[in-house]
């Protein structure tokens, strides 16, 4: 695959498939209509669709590069990998990513049942939570939270943890499967995410043998960006960047030029000129 310098490109989407709101199908159009020449699909957890969603992208003239998301932790705090390849070579992420999800869903049909003992009453047609921002989305929906904030917190009342894979194991996993393992959105922060500054990455690369960083994306600002780059360039760690799109209502799939991750492109397979 070669691209052009200014070839629109995307590195984090998120479909229905994972905690998305994107229909694969309208998703593919809304690319094909914006002209985007590659994309990563980077459900969480999520790998059993790759086959599919690369064959939606032939349909409508976008190559896609196999991605994940992994749920991970690192020092009890939460940190997301980003593991892209050209084409994953066994099966270990597969193996971890199922694990998580398996108690991802028990624990979210505890809290909903935790959530009925309480007293909270869904309508029949509500559909059966699978994520843990699914009961939060119910209480909402229903009027018994004003915000997701309020439903957050009221699902952590009713014993929702967070469930996720220690990052070690999880870049180890990546690397035997062949892949690159980028830490996503390290100036994000809010909610779960934990923010993740220079200084503590410095600490996180000398535990964990990432292969690059997720520099650019939407929430991060100017001097982030720059000072991510700078670090990446630095310490010679790849630079990804990202929409984290997870449906037409939420943000829309952002168009960066290729040029801007050509050396983990590279390493994919994917040449830029």
């Amino acid at each position: 695959m070669i691209l052009g310098a200014n070839n629109r490109i995307d590195l984090q989407i998120h479909t229905i498939y994972s905690d998305g709101q994107w229909q694969p199908g309208h998703l593919f159009a809304h690319l094909a209509r914006e002209r985007f020449r590659l994309v990563s699909i980077t459900d969480h957890d999520s790998m059993e669709h790759l086959d599919e969603l690369r064959a939606l992208g032939d349909e409508h003239g976008v190559y896609v590069l196999p991605g994940v998301e992994m749920t991970t932790n690192w020092r009890g705090k939460n940190a997301h990998l980003l593991c892209y390849a050209a084409a994953f070579r066994g099966d270990m992420l597969d193996k971890i990513a199922r694990a998580t999800v398996a108690s991802q869903l028990a624990n979210t049909q505890a809290v909903y049942e935790e959530l009925i003992c309480k007293g909270y009453r869904f309508t029949p047609q509500s559909s059966s939570p699978t994520r843990p921002i699914d009961n939060a989305r119910l209480l909402q929906s229903h009027g018994y939270a004003t915000s997701l904030d309020d439903a957050l917190r009221m699902i952590a009342d009713a014993g929702y943890r967070s469930i996720s894979a220690p990052l070690a194991e999880a870049v180890a996993a990546a690397h035997a499967d062949g892949a690159l393992a980028i830490l996503a959105h390290p100036g994000r922060g809010g909610g779960e995410i934990h923010r993740y500054d220079i200084p503590l990455l410095s600490e996180m690369l000398a535990d964990v043998p990432l292969d690059g960083i997720e520099a650019r994306y939407p929430t991060h600002s100017e001097d982030q960006i720059a000072a991510y780059s700078a670090f990446a360039h630095e310490r010679r760690l790849l630079v990804s960047a990202g929409s984290d799109s997870h449906g037409p209502e939420q943000r829309l799939p952002i168009a960066y030029p290729a040029a801007t991750c050509s050396d983990l492109l590279a390493r994919c397979g994917v040449f830029v000129q």
